[in-house]
């Protein structure tokens, strides 16, 4: 029996045959993955949304803590994984978005800030989520289809002690020139990276920029 085998040309022909359907099918495995992590991180953020919307209702209208105490309920990461009944701070939790793994390059267990704009200790803001709880009464939010709520975030330097390397950074004041850019995780789009949102209304969506809404302090 003649067991012929392949020329040397042959077998050139078809490394390049396999190489250029790479080629092709690279981009679409690639984008079909990243519309995947979309969907997943907006998935996370209207579960993260709706879990603080529970709390409220089952607390006269008021939202999970901003801040303090960061450790245990009713910090929001807290309260939210409680009602997801998932282990703290677990990589494969409510908390984390899929991309944000990939961009950093480890195993994330936190990667979504909440707004903490109007709640942060400057002049005029009724409260400081640093030194203490400090929750958002959701009745008296104007136009809550406006208003981004919770946001996929970035790590950043902070004043004091700083979260985990497996954590971004857990809050965001709109009105900071220096959070915006520092806070905000841009991990979703393409050659202008975006940030994905909910806002207090349990909608989502992307964007590059803080709309002039945002701005306004939280009650």
């Amino acid at each position: 029996m003649d067991h012929r085998a392949f020329t040397l040309i042959e077998l050139l022909v078809v490394i390049a045959i396999v190489a250029l359907l790479i080629g092709i099918l690279l981009p679409t495995l690639n984008a079909a993955r990243k519309t995947a992590e979309q969907v997943k991180c907006y998935s996370n953020l209207r579960q993260i949304a709706l879990s603080s919307t529970m709390y409220a209702d089952a607390n006269n209208g008021w939202s999970p803590a901003l801040g303090v105490p960061w450790v245990r309920s009713p910090f929001w990461a807290f309260v939210v994984q409680s009602d997801a009944d998932s282990e703290t701070y677990s990589a494969d939790s409510v908390l984390v978005c899929p991309s944000a793994d990939r961009v950093h390059g480890r195993i994330m267990t936190r990667t979504y800030a909440v707004s903490v704009t109007g709640l942060a200790g400057k002049p005029g803001d009724r409260a400081n989520y640093d030194d203490e709880a400090v929750h958002v009464p959701l009745w008296n939010i104007q136009r809550p289809g406006e208003v981004g709520w919770y946001i996929d975030s970035e790590t950043a330097p902070v004043t004091g002690t700083a979260p985990p390397l497996t954590r971004t950074i857990s809050t965001v004041d709109f009105r900071d020139g220096g959070h915006v850019p520092a806070r905000l995780g841009y991990y979703h789009g393409g050659p202008k990276p975006k940030y994905n949102f909910v806002r207090f209304d349990t909608s989502t969506g992307s964007q590059v920029k803080v709309p002039e809404s945002w701005l306004d302090p939280l009650p």
